[in-house]
């Protein structure tokens, strides 16, 4: 069967014509109008597609190996598991693409428009992404291990879970962008702007951080061990269980950092009162007790003594926790109280608190719940009423209940 020329290809997709795993490899098809063509697992390898119109196309699944599709319009089309290993797709628009567990490895998108692209579970390791706009896109759980960055305006983007061993990102604007639970070991992120970022959890070991401005952004239980920060801006980090050393932030520029396991402000400190481990009340002598993500506690009796400050990231089910005088917990964003019993001590609730055994709360000081916390939960104040704090978007269930369990009131 000859082979199909780009006005006969043309003629199909206005006819509405399907060309689901149709054999296109190797065509010069320059310019082509194929806007909303339906393209699925056809196979493109090799084609010369350089400023075709692909907007909207339905392509999941196709082959376009090694193609030139150097300035293609492809806003808007479904390219989940496209193979574009070794493409040149410098200057293609992108923009709002579903690119979903697409193969990019090797690819060149050198200037591309990746604005609110979808790049989840994608392999782009090795390939080159510089200059490109990726504002907002999602490069959640994607492989990007030694991709070049450099420059890329990043604003607001997500690369949680995504693994960015020695990948390059000098000079990228990620303000506002995630990196939670990212790994960015040896990476370079020199001169990066990373204002307000989130990389909570993010493994930067070894990482080039010279002159990166991360005023304000959040390096909670960050590993940072061996991490290069020397002229880093970084007023207003959060550092709360963060992997780290007081020399490595012997060059940075600060004046407080947030020690709050929170991350919520309540905690700033002078950055010279920063050591590892520390978080809540500097001056503190108290114990100190970390519960990591992942882990399952059952049926444990807990005591902890005056001053502790106790922080649960985990999971906790049937378990009876005392806290002395002025001791605080924290239940962190992913933390979970199932049918638990605290006594005494400073709540800031997170993550979740559900009571089955009442009351669930007894005798707390204090009790905050941050707009994403929930508890449901019947609470027996102390002598001295209990001091509440609820922030607006939290989950209620809540009883108060005086000493001797007459109830006062209901929220």
């Amino acid at each position: 069967m000859p082979a199909l020329t780009a006005a006969e290809l043309e003629a199909k997709i206005k006819r509405g014509d399907s060309l689901e795993r149709a054999e296109l490899s190797g065509l010069s098809l320059a310019g082509v109008k194929l806007g909303r063509a339906r393209l699925m697992r056809a196979d493109l390898d090799g084609s010369n597609l350089e400023g075709a119109d692909l907007k909207g196309a339905s392509m999941s699944g196709a082959s376009l190996r090694e193609a030139f599709l150097v300035n293609i319009n492809l806003s808007d089309a479904v390219l989940t598991k496209v193979d574009f290993d070794g493409a040149n797709l410098s200057g293609a628009d992108l923009s709002n693409a579903d690119l979903t567990r697409a193969n990019l490895s090797g690819a060149n998108l050198e200037g591309a428009k990746l604005r609110g692209a979808k790049l989840r579970y994608a392999q782009l390791d090795s390939c080159k992404l510089g200059d490109a706009d990726l504002e907002g896109a999602n490069f959640s759980h994607a492989d990007l291990v030694e991709a070049y960055l450099g420059g890329v305006e990043a604003q607001r983007a997500s690369f949680a879970r995504a693994v960015l061993t020695r990948a390059e990102l000098i000079e990228a604007d990620c303000t506002g962008a995630s990196f939670e639970g990212a790994t960015l070991e040896e990476a370079n992120l020199s001169r990066i702007r990373a204002a307000g970022a989130v990389l909570v959890e993010a493994d930067l070991r070894r990482a080039k951080l010279e002159r990166a401005v991360l005023a304000g952004a959040d390096l909670r239980r960050a590993v940072l061990t061996d991490a290069r920060l020397d002229g880093a801006v970084m007023n207003g980090v959060r550092l709360h269980a963060a992997e780290l050393t007081p020399e490595q932030l012997k060059n940075v520029s600060a004046d407080m950092i947030d020690l709050s396991a929170a991350g919520d402000g309540s905690q700033n400190v002078p950055l010279a009162q920063f050591a590892p481990g520390r978080s809540v009340r500097p001056d503190a002598a108290g114990e100190r007790r970390y519960f990591g993500a992942g882990d399952v506690l059952r049926n444990a009796e807990l005591q902890f003594k005056d001053n502790a400050h106790v922080e649960i990231q985990s999971r906790f089910e049937h378990c009876n926790i005392m806290l002395g005088k002025d001791a605080e917990l924290v239940v962190g964003e992913h933390g979970s109280l199932e049918d638990c019993t605290i006594v005494g001590g400073k709540l800031r609730v997170i993550g979740k608190f559900l009571e089955k055994r009442s009351p669930g709360l007894i005798e707390p000081s204090q009790l905050f719940v941050s707009e994403s916390g929930a508890v449901a939960a019947t609470i027996q104040q102390a002598q001295q009423p209990t001091h509440f704090a609820f922030e607006r978007g939290c989950r209620l269930r809540v009883h108060i209940m005086r000493p001797k369990g007459e109830q006062v009131q209901e929220a």
